[in-house]
């Protein structure tokens, strides 16, 4: 059976997330969740997209957990929809509920980022 138009899949084969537009025979029609070139895939070349695959959330993507408020990287997404998050200070949880951070979020995780860079160069002088 062939996804539904308007569906986002997974297209396994280019590791790339689409959304169907279209049936042409056996093939589907995908274009990129944000609009750009279509492509034609075969139907057992796809899988239903995870919901962080649909909103480009992937390792080392920055993120807000809505629930917790908490900011930091993704190191992990499980297939079951799970995400693997680490703050700079080293606070890792996990969460099913999050979103892409906006610009100013983004420049706050990279200042956490430099801070707990410089704590470890100071740490590691300190030892030798």
């Amino acid at each position: 059976m062939l996804p539904v138009i308007g569906t986002f899949v997974m297209d396994i084969r280019k590791e790339k997330v689409g959304q169907v537009m279209g049936h042409e025979g056996p093939r589907l029609q995908l274009r990129p969740p944000a609009g750009g070139k279509e492509w034609e895939v075969e139907p057992d070349a796809v899988r239903l997209a995870t919901a962080a695959e649909r909103i480009g959330i992937g390792p080392g993507s920055m993120v807000i957990d809505t629930v917790t408020g908490g900011t930091g990287r993704v190191t992990a997404v499980d297939g079951n929809g799970m995400i693997s998050i680490q703050h700079p200070n080293g606070h890792a949880w996990r969460s099913c509920t999050v979103r892409p951070a906006d610009r100013v979020e983004r420049l706050n995780l990279l200042a956490a980022d430099a801070v707990a860079a410089q704590r470890t160069i100071q740490w590691s002088d300190g030892q030798d």
